[in-house]
């Protein structure tokens, strides 16, 4: 299976909602058609360490449930670069025009550069 680094977001973006008093983020939070490529990616992101939590596999070794309990200092701040839909969106065209693969550090700084120009831009109108 490939990254799909919008599906990577979308996780991301929902501990960030989560309320604590519900408990862990897992599978069931998702919808169950998708449950293997959620599963997948909440498995990436835990060997990122970009989150806390831990896998349940079968004995073939495929997911089969997660309890995420939180994002780390790391993940929160790659939300942080990639939370705002226009930066996101700017971000994912400019890896487009430029045909290069999107690696976590290469994401991060893409975002950020993206989200300083946006931000001068506001701020000089």
């Amino acid at each position: 299976m490939k990254r799909n680094w919008d599906t990577i977001r979308e996780i991301l973006i929902k501990f960030e909602e989560l309320d604590p008093e519900t408990g862990p983020l897992q599978l069931g939070h998702f919808p169950s058609d998708r449950a293997y490529e959620y599963s997948y990616h909440v498995e990436l992101l835990l060997e990122a360490g970009l989150i806390h939590g831990q896998m349940s596999k079968t004995q073939t070794r495929r997911a089969q449930n997660f309890l995420a309990e939180r994002l780390t200092w790391a993940g929160h701040e790659f939300l942080d670069a990639i939370r705002s839909d226009t930066v996101w969106n700017k971000t994912k065209t400019s890896f487009g025009k430029s045909g290069l693969s999107m690696t976590f550090d290469l994401v991060k700084g893409v975002a950020t550069d993206v989200a300083s120009v946006y931000l001068k831009s506001t701020i000089d109108s």
